[in-house]
């Protein structure tokens, strides 16, 4: 040490560490709360509309609805052909074909003909009520109504998607209207 004095009014400096009492105050003081985070952003597709089990989503409804209106519509064509597709037939000149029935062993060709006119309208019936019962099913959010109205949807789709192969563009427009709701009703599904 030195014999200087120290300024009067000044500390005097001391070898001893520094009072532990303003350390432990501070200590106990509650520490600040973390800054808030917010949450994280998850960047990416929205999620899929997914049906809850034994739920059906608006889309499934509709395409439900339209399944119920074709086999509505089907069927009403099916049965105006199996009743007035024969009376046409009969009321038509086989002869006019250019047919000679008369070896064939066939004695009315008009009734074989009316005959299968209503089979094929009576298919049609069948078929458009499998329609029906679909549409039904997958507007109760019924398990079977989704597979029979897939199973109608690429069916149908398939018939619709060859009748454009046809070559005749008279209807092309009803045809391409009818693959699209079929194409829409698969795809839903």
């Amino acid at each position: 040490m030195t014999d200087e004095q120290t300024p009067t009014g000044e500390p005097m400096p001391s070898a001893d560490p520094p009072p532990l009492a303003p350390l432990v105050q501070q200590a106990a003081a509650p520490a600040p709360p973390p800054p808030v985070m917010p949450p994280p952003v998850a960047w990416g597709a929205p999620p899929v509309a997914v049906a809850a089990k034994g739920g059906r989503t608006t889309l499934a409804a509709i395409a439900g609805v339209l399944l119920i209106v074709l086999g509505v519509l089907g069927g009403l064509l099916g049965l105006m052909v199996a009743v007035f597709g024969s009376s046409i037939v009969r009321q038509l000149d086989l002869d006019q074909f250019g047919g000679d029935f008369t070896g064939s062993g066939l004695n009315d060709p008009a009734a074989v003909i009316s005959g299968a006119i209503a089979f094929v309208g009576i298919v049609v019936v069948v078929y458009s009520l499998v329609y029906l019962i679909g549409g039904i099913g997958i507007v109760r959010s019924r398990g079977w109504g989704r597979v029979m109205g897939l199973i109608v949807g690429i069916l149908s789709g398939i018939f619709w998607l060859l009748s454009l192969t046809g070559g005749s563009n008279s209807g092309i427009g009803f045809t391409l209207v009818m693959l699209g709701i079929h194409a829409y009703v698969v795809v839903v599904l």
